[in-house]
């Protein structure tokens, strides 16, 4: 079919009805050639139900793989610096367990498995193709010394783990708007930027992406339980997905907002009744409010937004009168929730912001009708 854009100019609304989902429905499962991972017929690999199981290499299979791969690469595009690196932080994932062509898909929640073992056909082409490129397999070598390898195997967990981050509190891989975010938290995690052997980009599609989804989450935790990554990677475990950023903005808020009137809430009850049920089902659950939950086979928790937009209109519109330069206030999940229903929250806001102007609610006049003892 041509691509016919947004013909309609269709909304959230005609996509979602009065049930949204917070935000888009996360990362699109495509088949990338670039970041298929290949496994010769003698490569060793975890078994398919021991994902996570460190595997053994004789130094002869590592560079059988190292080579196939880093070929692999160099023919879809890569330079062989960049192609050497990738199937190097490949063979760690091979390593540790995380990458194997026996992993079902079905098991872990994916349609396909993008590590691939070789036919004896594809074998025999890849034996071919090494005897005449004695340049590229010269180039592998020189992107590959001993000291570049020691610093990869060094950071490879706390790379796998800034992913899996990404993946899940922004709901993909990789996407060029992400890639700041990447080297925020490189930086958070107290590495260089040039400790990385290849960009972004390279490490979290070519090289990583064949992690399926489920795998990834829970080498992070794993990481993070043991203490195996960086402390920046251990507090962000439990970091709302991608999906919730709205929801948790405004259980913040709202904590804020009822501290200076806690009775605001009876204004809107049948909303609070239902947001405090939704939180409490998300706080069963690592992914049930994620736009990424059929990767971890849970059922995706439907918000109703009309309801839960009355909510938020009043904690914006409160913000809005008294506490305009707010960080929270600029939050896009926040103020989209909050269009929902935005005269609630403006009119509720407004009286708010008469109530405190209001002398029994000032505290500048109530300080000065008590001078300090002298």
């Amino acid at each position: 079919m041509a691509n016919l854009g947004n013909l309609f100019t269709l909304t959230d609304y005609d996509l979602n009805g009065d049930l949204f989902v917070l935000g888009a429905e996360g990362e699109v499962e495509e088949e990338l050639v670039n970041n298929t991972v290949l496994f010769l017929p003698g490569t060793p690999a975890a078994p398919a139900n021991a994902p996570g199981r460190p595997v053994v290499f004789t130094r002869d299979q590592a560079t059988e793989f190292l080579v196939a791969n880093a070929l692999h690469s160099v023919n879809h595009g890569r330079t062989d610096e960049e192609a050497a690196r990738i199937a190097y932080i490949r063979y760690c994932a091979a390593r540790y367990g995380l990458i194997s062509p026996h992993f079902q898909a079905a098991a872990n929640n994916v349609r396909y498995n993008d590590a691939h073992r070789m036919s004896p056909a594809e074998e025999t082409a890849f034996r071919a193709d090494v005897a005449g490129a004695q340049a590229h397999t010269a180039a592998f070598v020189a992107a590959l010394p001993e000291a570049r390898r020691v610093t990869m195997e060094r950071i490879f967990t706390d790379m796998v783990c800034c992913v899996a981050f990404v993946f899940r509190v922004r709901g993909h891989h990789y996407k060029e708007d992400l890639r700041a975010r990447y080297e925020t938290l490189w930086q958070n995690c107290l590495h260089e930027a040039d400790e990385l052997p290849v960009t972004w980009e390279r490490i979290a599609t070519d090289a990583l992406h064949a992690i399926m989804p489920k795998i990834l989450d829970t080498f992070w935790r794993d990481s993070a339980t043991n203490s195996r990554c960086a402390g920046a990677l251990i507090k962000r475990v439990s970091s709302a997905p991608a999906g919730c950023a709205g929801l948790y903005a405004l259980q913040r808020g709202l904590a804020d907002v009822m501290m200076v009137f806690p009775g605001i809430i009876d204004r809107v009850p049948d909303a609070y009744a239902d947001f405090q049920e939704i939180m409490g089902r998300l706080g069963t659950s690592r992914w049930g409010g994620s736009i990424n939950a059929r990767f971890y086979n849970v059922a995706r928790v439907r918000i109703d937004e009309g309801k839960i937009g009355a909510l938020a209109s009043v904690v914006m519109g409160i913000y809005e009168q008294m506490a305009p330069d707010s960080k929270l206030r600029d939050s896009p999940a926040l103020k989209r929730l909050a269009q929902i229903a935005p005269a609630t929250g403006g009119a509720i806001g407004l009286a708010a912001r008469r109530t405190a102007q209001d002398e029994r609610m000032n505290l500048l006049d109530t300080t000065q009708a008590y001078p300090a003892p002298t």
